[in-house]
């Protein structure tokens, strides 16, 4: 017995095209399959937050320049620190190189 055909595309493309070829549709929406999960979280948190009253907004905005005033201070103290830190650990080297050339 003979082998039998295996394969032919005869009139495939004729079916295909009789309801048209069509472009896959775009989605409306971003999928957000595979994302980071704390980032997706606070994304929605987010849009939530734009959609408030402007007594809410006054509110937020408020808060918000409290907190970077806050932050500020705490930078510039931090700042003040750490010059006088840095001034106490120069007195201390030039102080110990004068022991060591007093020494010699």
């Amino acid at each position: 017995m003979a082998k039998s055909k295996n394969h032919t595309a005869h009139n495939q493309s004729h079916k295909n095209h009789r309801n048209g070829i069509k472009k896959s549709r775009r989605p409306r929406k971003m999928s957000m399959e595979g994302m980071n999960k704390k980032f997706v979280r606070n994304q929605a948190f987010a849009k939530k937050g734009l959609h408030c009253s402007p007594e809410e907004k006054d509110r937020r905005m408020a808060l918000q320049k409290e907190a970077q005033k806050k932050m500020e201070e705490k930078k510039a103290h931090e700042k003040v620190q750490r010059l006088k830190e840095l001034q106490e650990e120069k007195e201390r080297a030039a102080l110990k190189k004068a022991k060591s050339k007093k020494e010699v």
